[in-house]
């Protein structure tokens, strides 16, 4: 910092007349000694400051150096490989930093079993501790199944229905979803329960699995309307999801049999949709009933409610009549089809395709018949029967 000398300045007398006259009090050495000090009182602030200044400057220049080389020594430009070329922008950009494109091809083909998320007839899922926006899917080598079915790029960028972002180009089996988050619906062993491979047979649910769905299901119906509203969204974004150069004539049809395919939130109050498949019909749409129906299991209800006390099946009866006024008001508001007969067609079409054997009662007397077209019926009386009763109100 340079300090600018005083200049002499003459003063003509009238000016002279309108400055502040000099007291005889006053002491002009003092003056003169205190204006000294305050000079060499600024040369030596000043000096402190600039050479701080310096001090600061060079240190942040050196942080910025440092941190400039630990960026470009973290930042990787992937391989020019198929694999690594096929992958979308956005994910590119998160495996360029560090080591994680290497850490992504040890997963792909090995991934940890710690990190299952979960597993059906067809695949298993797991959670990717460095992607956390995706999970990965393992579509098991017996699997039928091929995940063009769900195109990529159907669905608009800003609605999560767990759809494949990207399927390795010469490994159809392993493929990237969006994450979403929660867990399913679906009671412990859901699957191995409508069929256990093991045995070869059905097996009786158990009052563990009746306790946890009656918690479960209760719980679902205390949620606010506008959750309702956004998974009736969620699944009519199916619906309208056409697409002729797809190869998507009719949309998607959510799966309203399996509650593995329904994810729920209940941190953030959210459910969310999974396992949707292309339509092969236009009339199989979408409606109400299907949000019902996977919530409240209707498959093996009858079983779960036989396992409750008295008190807890009166609270799961309110709670099943409340999972329906707040899905047909979802439905009515967001454009979903409301007809019974739209969901009791689509059910009785898959009893051409699907036996499911039933399991002896607890007491021995009769079976539970858990053919999807017969459970079906037996959940619309039941619907029906609620509506008409003030009790459950």
């Amino acid at each position: 910092m340079k300090i600018s000398a005083v200049r002499n300045v003459n003063f003509t007398n009238q000016q002279r007349s309108v400055l502040p006259q000099k007291q005889p009090s006053d002491s002009i050495s003092s003056k003169n000694t205190t204006t000294q000090q305050n000079i060499n009182s600024i040369y030596k602030t000043t000096g402190a400051a600039i050479a701080g200044l310096s001090v600061v400057g060079a240190g942040i220049y050196f942080i910025h150096r440092k941190n400039l080389k630990t960026a470009r020594k973290l930042f990787h430009q992937l391989p020019d490989t198929p694999l690594a070329n096929s992958l979308p922008q956005n994910i590119r950009k998160e495996l360029s930093y560090s080591d994680k494109y290497q850490k992504f091809l040890k997963f792909l083909f090995n991934p940890p079993e710690e990190n299952l998320a979960g597993k059906g007839a067809n695949s298993k899922v797991y959670n990717i501790p460095f992607l956390d926006k995706y999970v990965l899917k393992v579509l098991k080598p017996k699997s039928y199944y091929k995940p063009l079915e769900v195109p990529l790029n159907i669905f608009p960028d800003d609605v999560n229905l767990g759809q494949p972002v990207w399927v390795h180009p010469e490994n159809y089996r392993l493929i990237l979803l969006k994450k979403i988050s929660g867990e399913p619906h679906s009671i412990k062993n859901w699957s191995s329960t409508i069929w256990d491979e093991k045995i070869r047979d059905a097996v009786p649910v158990t009052k563990e699995q009746a306790h946890q769905y009656y918690t479960q299901v209760t719980r679902i119906a205390g949620m606010e309307q506008s959750v309702f509203d956004d998974l009736a969204l969620q699944i009519k974004t199916l619906d309208d999801a056409v697409n002729i150069e797809y190869g998507v004539p009719h949309g998607f049809k959510t799966d309203s049999i399996n509650p593995n395919n329904l994810m729920v939130d209940y941190e953030k109050n959210k459910l969310s949709v999974i396992d949707y498949f292309t339509k092969t019909k236009p009339q199989h749409q979408n409606s109400y009933l299907d949000m019902v129906s996977v919530i409240t299991d209707f498959t093996l209800f009858h079983e779960y409610y036989d396992l409750l006390g008295a008190n807890e099946q009166k609270k799961l009866l309110q709670a099943v009549k409340q999972i329906d006024k707040k899905s047909f008001a979802a439905a009515v508001k967001i454009g979903l089809d409301t007809d019974e007969n739209t969901f009791i067609n689509f059910i009785n079409y898959t009893n051409k395709y699907f036996h499911v054997p039933g399991v002896p009662k607890p007491d021995g007397n009769g079976e539970y018949i858990r053919q999807y077209g017969h459970s079906a019926g037996n959940m619309l009386s039941l619907l029906k029967h609620l509506r008409n009763q003030h009790e459950f109100s």
